[in-house]
Protein backbone atom coordinates (compact mmCIF):
# COMPACT_ATOMS: atom_id res chain seq x y z
CA UNK A 1 0.00 0.00 0.00
CA UNK A 2 1.56 3.20 -0.87
CA UNK A 3 -0.32 6.40 1.17
CA UNK A 4 0.85 9.93 2.01
CA UNK A 5 2.76 8.57 5.01
CA UNK A 6 4.76 6.25 3.37
CA UNK A 7 4.39 2.01 2.98
CA UNK A 8 2.21 0.00 5.19
CA UNK A 9 2.11 -3.49 6.48
CA UNK A 10 1.42 -6.01 3.59
CA UNK A 11 -1.58 -7.16 5.15
CA UNK A 12 -3.03 -3.66 4.59
CA UNK A 13 -2.20 -3.64 1.30
CA UNK A 14 -4.20 -7.16 0.51
CA UNK A 15 -7.16 -5.42 2.50
CA UNK A 16 -6.86 -2.44 0.01
CA UNK A 17 -6.64 -4.56 -3.04
CA UNK A 18 -9.75 -6.81 -1.64
CA UNK A 19 -11.35 -3.44 -1.41
CA UNK A 20 -10.78 -2.07 -5.05
CA UNK A 21 -11.64 -5.45 -5.90
CA UNK A 22 -15.34 -5.30 -4.62
CA UNK A 23 -15.64 -1.84 -6.05
CA UNK A 24 -15.23 -3.15 -9.67
CA UNK A 25 -19.01 -4.23 -8.90
CA UNK A 26 -20.35 -1.67 -6.82
CA UNK A 27 -23.73 -1.25 -4.98
CA UNK A 28 -24.92 2.32 -5.92
CA UNK A 29 -24.65 3.53 -2.87
CA UNK A 30 -21.01 2.85 -3.13
CA UNK A 31 -21.13 4.27 -6.80
CA UNK A 32 -22.92 7.48 -5.49
CA UNK A 33 -20.17 8.21 -3.12
CA UNK A 34 -17.99 7.56 -5.97
CA UNK A 35 -19.02 10.33 -7.97
CA UNK A 36 -20.02 12.42 -5.00
CA UNK A 37 -16.05 12.41 -4.80
CA UNK A 38 -15.62 13.27 -8.32
CA UNK A 39 -17.57 15.82 -8.07
CA UNK A 40 -16.09 18.08 -4.70
CA UNK A 41 -12.36 16.62 -4.20
CA UNK A 42 -11.06 14.78 -7.61
CA UNK A 43 -12.36 16.13 -10.65
CA UNK A 44 -13.47 14.04 -13.29
CA UNK A 45 -10.58 16.27 -15.43
CA UNK A 46 -7.92 15.37 -13.56
CA UNK A 47 -8.99 11.59 -12.69
CA UNK A 48 -8.88 11.31 -16.54
CA UNK A 49 -5.22 12.68 -17.02
CA UNK A 50 -3.79 11.18 -14.06
CA UNK A 51 -5.56 8.05 -14.26
CA UNK A 52 -6.74 7.50 -10.70
CA UNK A 53 -10.07 6.89 -9.27
CA UNK A 54 -11.59 8.14 -5.63
CA UNK A 55 -12.85 5.12 -4.21
CA UNK A 56 -14.19 5.93 -0.62
CA UNK A 57 -13.22 7.57 2.59
CA UNK A 58 -12.37 5.93 5.34
CA UNK A 59 -12.03 8.04 8.44
CA UNK A 60 -9.27 11.02 7.38
CA UNK A 61 -7.87 8.71 4.48
CA UNK A 62 -9.86 8.30 1.43
CA UNK A 63 -8.73 4.97 -0.74
CA UNK A 64 -7.66 5.94 -4.32
CA UNK A 65 -7.10 3.36 -7.28
CA UNK A 66 -4.61 4.40 -9.78
CA UNK A 67 -3.77 2.75 -12.70
CA UNK A 68 0.03 3.02 -12.23
CA UNK A 69 0.73 3.06 -8.78
CA UNK A 70 4.24 3.94 -9.64
CA UNK A 71 3.09 7.70 -10.95
CA UNK A 72 4.47 9.69 -8.85
CA UNK A 73 3.36 12.97 -9.88
CA UNK A 74 -0.24 10.91 -9.95
CA UNK A 75 0.38 10.54 -6.23
CA UNK A 76 1.96 14.17 -5.59
CA UNK A 77 -0.81 15.73 -6.96
CA UNK A 78 -3.42 13.21 -5.00
CA UNK A 79 -1.28 14.31 -2.28
CA UNK A 80 -1.32 17.78 -2.76
CA UNK A 81 -5.51 18.17 -3.29
CA UNK A 82 -5.83 16.35 0.18
CA UNK A 83 -3.78 17.68 2.15
CA UNK A 84 -6.18 21.29 1.41
CA UNK A 85 -8.85 19.61 3.50
CA UNK A 86 -6.62 17.35 5.71
CA UNK A 87 -6.83 14.10 4.39
CA UNK A 88 -4.38 11.25 3.97
CA UNK A 89 -4.19 8.73 0.57
CA UNK A 90 -4.22 5.24 0.66
CA UNK A 91 -3.31 4.18 -2.64
CA UNK A 92 -4.47 0.60 -4.54
CA UNK A 93 -3.88 -0.64 -7.72
CA UNK A 94 -7.30 -0.51 -10.40
CA UNK A 95 -7.08 -1.92 -13.81
CA UNK A 96 -7.20 0.22 -17.11
CA UNK A 97 -10.23 -1.54 -17.61
CA UNK A 98 -11.82 -0.51 -14.44
CA UNK A 99 -11.15 3.29 -14.59
CA UNK A 100 -12.17 3.65 -18.13
CA UNK A 101 -15.27 1.95 -16.70
CA UNK A 102 -16.22 3.83 -14.12
CA UNK A 103 -15.32 7.05 -15.41
CA UNK A 104 -17.58 6.35 -18.54
CA UNK A 105 -20.28 5.53 -16.13
CA UNK A 106 -19.78 9.00 -14.74
CA UNK A 107 -20.35 10.54 -17.39
CA UNK A 108 -23.34 8.36 -18.47
CA UNK A 109 -24.90 8.91 -15.76
CA UNK A 110 -24.27 13.11 -16.39
CA UNK A 111 -25.45 12.87 -19.48
CA UNK A 112 -28.71 11.61 -18.59
CA UNK A 113 -29.34 13.97 -16.19
CA UNK A 114 -28.50 16.60 -18.92
CA UNK A 115 -31.22 15.07 -20.79
CA UNK A 116 -33.84 15.79 -17.93
CA UNK A 117 -35.99 18.37 -17.25
CA UNK A 118 -34.47 20.20 -14.40
CA UNK A 119 -37.58 19.80 -12.63
CA UNK A 120 -37.51 16.38 -12.63
CA UNK A 121 -34.03 16.25 -11.48
CA UNK A 122 -33.97 13.89 -8.05
CA UNK A 123 -32.15 15.32 -4.91
CA UNK A 124 -30.05 12.05 -5.22
CA UNK A 125 -28.54 13.13 -8.26
CA UNK A 126 -28.29 16.78 -7.15
CA UNK A 127 -25.87 15.87 -4.50
CA UNK A 128 -23.15 15.07 -6.82
CA UNK A 129 -23.51 18.12 -8.56
CA UNK A 130 -24.09 20.44 -5.66
CA UNK A 131 -20.94 19.35 -3.86
CA UNK A 132 -16.80 35.13 -7.49
CA UNK A 133 -16.36 37.80 -6.18
CA UNK A 134 -16.43 39.80 -9.50
CA UNK A 135 -14.71 43.29 -9.29
CA UNK A 136 -17.98 45.38 -9.90
CA UNK A 137 -15.64 48.46 -10.24
CA UNK A 138 -14.35 46.44 -13.34
CA UNK A 139 -15.61 48.16 -16.41
CA UNK A 140 -13.35 47.93 -18.89
CA UNK A 141 -14.00 43.67 -19.57
CA UNK A 142 -16.13 42.47 -21.90
CA UNK A 143 -18.51 41.81 -19.47
CA UNK A 144 -19.89 43.95 -17.19
CA UNK A 145 -22.28 43.90 -14.23
CA UNK A 146 -25.39 46.22 -12.98
CA UNK A 147 -27.70 45.97 -9.68
CA UNK A 148 -31.02 45.52 -10.52
CA UNK A 149 -34.47 46.30 -7.91
CA UNK A 150 -34.58 43.63 -5.08
CA UNK A 151 -35.41 40.25 -6.16
CA UNK A 152 -36.47 38.05 -3.09
CA UNK A 153 -35.73 40.39 -0.31
CA UNK A 154 -32.12 40.41 -1.77
CA UNK A 155 -30.28 42.70 -4.17
CA UNK A 156 -27.85 41.18 -6.85
CA UNK A 157 -25.69 42.18 -8.92
CA UNK A 158 -26.38 41.38 -12.61
CA UNK A 159 -23.09 39.46 -14.96
CA UNK A 160 -23.19 40.00 -18.38
CA UNK A 161 -21.27 38.49 -21.27
CA UNK A 162 -21.04 37.99 -24.63
CA UNK A 163 -23.84 36.12 -26.11
CA UNK A 164 -22.91 32.88 -27.86
CA UNK A 165 -23.85 33.96 -31.09
CA UNK A 166 -20.84 36.73 -31.14
CA UNK A 167 -18.52 34.04 -29.10
CA UNK A 168 -15.23 34.12 -31.13
CA UNK A 169 -13.53 30.90 -31.97
CA UNK A 170 -12.36 28.72 -29.67
CA UNK A 171 -8.87 28.28 -31.27
CA UNK A 172 -8.20 32.23 -31.80
CA UNK A 173 -8.70 32.78 -27.75
CA UNK A 174 -5.06 32.49 -26.74
CA UNK A 175 -4.92 35.84 -28.74
CA UNK A 176 -7.05 37.96 -27.21
CA UNK A 177 -6.52 40.50 -23.99
CA UNK A 178 -6.66 38.62 -20.76
CA UNK A 179 -9.72 39.85 -19.86
CA UNK A 180 -11.76 39.26 -22.93
CA UNK A 181 -10.17 35.98 -23.14
CA UNK A 182 -11.55 35.03 -19.53
CA UNK A 183 -14.67 36.80 -20.87
CA UNK A 184 -15.17 34.53 -23.60
CA UNK A 185 -14.39 31.16 -21.45
CA UNK A 186 -17.13 32.63 -19.05
CA UNK A 187 -19.75 32.68 -21.84
CA UNK A 188 -19.00 29.57 -22.87
CA UNK A 189 -18.81 27.75 -19.25
CA UNK A 190 -22.51 29.76 -17.80
CA UNK A 191 -24.66 28.83 -20.65
CA UNK A 192 -24.88 25.53 -20.16
CA UNK A 193 -25.82 23.16 -16.97
CA UNK A 194 -22.95 22.96 -14.15
CA UNK A 195 -20.36 24.46 -15.67
CA UNK A 196 -16.56 24.36 -14.48
CA UNK A 197 -13.09 25.34 -15.82
CA UNK A 198 -9.90 24.14 -14.40
CA UNK A 199 -6.93 26.10 -15.08
CA UNK A 200 -4.05 23.35 -15.36
CA UNK A 201 -0.30 24.57 -14.63
CA UNK A 202 2.05 21.68 -16.25
CA UNK A 203 5.81 22.40 -16.14
CA UNK A 204 6.17 24.77 -19.32
CA UNK A 205 2.87 25.63 -20.42
CA UNK A 206 -0.60 25.59 -18.65
CA UNK A 207 -3.83 24.05 -20.16
CA UNK A 208 -7.61 25.18 -19.44
CA UNK A 209 -10.50 22.15 -19.62
CA UNK A 210 -13.61 22.93 -19.62
CA UNK A 211 -16.47 20.62 -18.79
CA UNK A 212 -20.65 21.05 -18.27
CA UNK A 213 -22.37 19.06 -15.82
CA UNK A 214 -19.65 16.56 -16.04
CA UNK A 215 -18.67 15.83 -19.22
CA UNK A 216 -15.52 17.33 -20.72
CA UNK A 217 -16.13 20.06 -23.90
CA UNK A 218 -13.04 20.98 -24.68
CA UNK A 219 -9.36 21.63 -23.76
CA UNK A 220 -7.16 24.62 -24.76
CA UNK A 221 -3.52 23.24 -24.62
CA UNK A 222 -0.09 24.31 -25.00
CA UNK A 223 -1.16 27.49 -23.59
CA UNK A 224 2.27 30.19 -23.15
CA UNK A 225 2.42 30.35 -19.52
CA UNK A 226 2.02 34.27 -19.84
CA UNK A 227 -1.45 34.04 -21.60
CA UNK A 228 -2.06 31.30 -18.42
CA UNK A 229 -1.30 33.58 -15.52
CA UNK A 230 -3.08 36.21 -17.36
CA UNK A 231 -5.95 34.25 -17.54
CA UNK A 232 -5.81 33.46 -13.61
CA UNK A 233 -4.70 37.02 -12.65
CA UNK A 234 -7.80 37.99 -13.77
CA UNK A 235 -9.91 35.26 -12.25
CA UNK A 236 -8.12 36.24 -8.73
CA UNK A 237 -9.36 40.22 -10.05
CA UNK A 238 -13.01 38.31 -10.09
CA UNK A 239 -11.91 37.54 -6.24
CA UNK A 240 -11.26 40.63 -5.50
CA UNK A 241 -7.72 39.19 -4.65
CA UNK A 242 -4.62 40.48 -5.18
CA UNK A 243 -2.61 39.30 -8.42
CA UNK A 244 0.30 38.11 -6.55
CA UNK A 245 1.16 34.17 -5.86
CA UNK A 246 -0.93 32.75 -3.14
CA UNK A 247 1.02 30.71 -0.72
CA UNK A 248 -2.30 28.78 0.47
CA UNK A 249 -5.53 27.42 -1.17
CA UNK A 250 -8.67 30.26 -1.10
CA UNK A 251 -11.86 29.95 -2.16
CA UNK A 252 -14.72 32.59 -2.98
CA UNK A 253 -18.34 32.27 -3.52
CA UNK A 254 -20.69 35.39 -5.32
CA UNK A 255 -24.13 35.28 -6.73
CA UNK A 256 -25.41 36.78 -9.70
CA UNK A 257 -28.05 37.05 -11.65
CA UNK A 258 -27.75 36.34 -15.19
CA UNK A 259 -31.09 36.10 -17.06
CA UNK A 260 -32.96 37.22 -14.55
CA UNK A 261 -31.70 33.80 -12.44
CA UNK A 262 -29.68 33.12 -9.74
CA UNK A 263 -26.44 32.02 -10.52
CA UNK A 264 -23.10 31.08 -8.33
CA UNK A 265 -20.17 31.11 -9.19
CA UNK A 266 -17.12 29.41 -7.16
CA UNK A 267 -13.30 30.71 -7.27
CA UNK A 268 -10.96 28.04 -6.06
CA UNK A 269 -7.03 28.71 -6.11
CA UNK A 270 -4.80 26.47 -4.89
CA UNK A 271 -0.72 25.74 -5.35
CA UNK A 272 -0.20 22.94 -7.84
CA UNK A 273 2.56 21.03 -8.63
CA UNK A 274 4.48 23.27 -11.04
CA UNK A 275 2.65 26.88 -9.47
CA UNK A 276 -0.32 28.70 -9.03
CA UNK A 277 -4.07 26.63 -10.28
CA UNK A 278 -7.71 27.69 -10.10
CA UNK A 279 -11.13 26.25 -10.91
CA UNK A 280 -13.96 28.55 -11.37
CA UNK A 281 -17.66 26.36 -11.19
CA UNK A 282 -21.07 27.18 -11.71
CA UNK A 283 -24.12 26.39 -10.27
CA UNK A 284 -27.63 27.42 -11.23
CA UNK A 285 -31.14 26.45 -10.86
CA UNK A 286 -31.86 22.74 -8.88
CA UNK A 287 -28.13 22.80 -8.27
CA UNK A 288 -27.99 25.93 -6.71
CA UNK A 289 -30.84 25.23 -4.23
CA UNK A 290 -29.37 22.57 -3.18
CA UNK A 291 -25.86 23.46 -2.56
CA UNK A 292 -27.40 26.48 -0.78
CA UNK A 293 -29.96 24.07 1.75
CA UNK A 294 -26.82 22.00 2.40
CA UNK A 295 -24.76 24.97 3.67
CA UNK A 296 -27.63 26.28 5.42
CA UNK A 297 -28.23 23.07 7.17
CA UNK A 298 -24.19 23.19 7.76
CA UNK A 299 -24.33 26.34 9.47
CA UNK A 300 -27.21 25.22 11.34
CA UNK A 301 -25.30 22.15 12.84
CA UNK A 302 -22.48 24.53 13.90
CA UNK A 303 -24.76 27.14 15.62
CA UNK A 304 -25.91 23.88 17.65
CA UNK A 305 -22.33 22.92 18.56
CA UNK A 306 -20.99 26.24 19.42
CA UNK A 307 -24.44 26.79 21.73
CA UNK A 308 -23.68 23.61 23.67
CA UNK A 309 -20.23 24.56 23.94
CA UNK A 310 -21.17 27.74 25.24
CA UNK A 311 -23.70 26.38 27.66
CA UNK A 312 -20.87 24.00 29.13
CA UNK A 313 -18.63 26.40 29.52
CA UNK A 314 -21.29 28.45 31.59
CA UNK A 315 -21.67 25.33 33.83
CA UNK A 316 -18.07 25.57 34.31
CA UNK A 317 -18.09 28.97 35.45
CA UNK A 318 -21.14 28.34 37.21
CA UNK A 319 -19.28 25.78 39.79
CA UNK A 320 -16.64 28.44 40.10
CA UNK A 321 -18.30 31.15 41.78
CA UNK A 322 -20.40 28.57 43.72
CA UNK A 323 -16.90 27.88 44.92
CA UNK A 324 -15.72 31.31 45.33
CA UNK A 325 -17.36 33.20 48.87
CA UNK A 326 -15.82 36.61 47.17
CA UNK A 327 -18.11 36.59 44.13
CA UNK A 328 -20.40 39.85 44.18
CA UNK A 329 -23.55 40.06 43.35
CA UNK A 330 -23.95 41.68 40.18
CA UNK A 331 -21.64 38.71 38.93
CA UNK A 332 -24.43 36.47 39.95
CA UNK A 333 -27.18 38.59 38.15
CA UNK A 334 -24.73 38.71 35.50
CA UNK A 335 -24.73 35.09 34.96
CA UNK A 336 -28.37 33.77 35.43
CA UNK A 337 -28.91 36.71 32.80
CA UNK A 338 -26.42 34.82 30.34
CA UNK A 339 -28.52 31.78 31.15
CA UNK A 340 -31.63 33.31 30.14
CA UNK A 341 -29.64 34.33 27.15
CA UNK A 342 -28.96 31.25 26.33
CA UNK A 343 -31.75 29.05 27.15
CA UNK A 344 -33.84 31.57 24.76
CA UNK A 345 -30.73 31.28 21.71
CA UNK A 346 -31.34 27.55 22.30
CA UNK A 347 -34.99 27.40 21.51
CA UNK A 348 -34.83 29.75 18.52
CA UNK A 349 -32.01 27.68 17.01
CA UNK A 350 -34.33 24.45 17.84
CA UNK A 351 -37.07 26.17 15.77
CA UNK A 352 -34.81 26.93 12.85
CA UNK A 353 -33.29 23.11 12.81
CA UNK A 354 -36.72 21.53 13.26
CA UNK A 355 -37.86 24.11 9.80
CA UNK A 356 -35.19 22.86 8.23
CA UNK A 357 -35.86 19.55 8.74
CA UNK A 358 -39.41 20.02 7.73
CA UNK A 359 -38.49 21.42 4.65
CA UNK A 360 -35.71 18.95 3.79
CA UNK A 361 -38.79 15.92 3.84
Amino acid sequence: MLSSEGKGKSTDTEANHQQAQSSANPQQEELEQIFYLLDNLLSFEACLYHQILPLRLQGDKLLVGMVNVGDHVAQDYVNQILSYVKYKSLITPITDEAHRGFLSTYLSCKNTEKSRSKSEVPQSKLKKAANSNINSSSQEASFTQTNQQPIISSQLPTLSIPISEELIPLELLPTLPPKQFLGELLARVIVGGIGRLYFERLPYQGRILWSENGVLQSVLEKLPLSVFQGAINEVKKFANLPVGTLTEAKQVEKEYLYQQKRLLLRLRFMPGMYGEEATLQVLKGAALKFYQKQQISRLSRDAVSISQQLRYKLHELQEQMLQNPNVSNEQIESLTVLNRLLSNLDSQIKTFSDSEEEIST
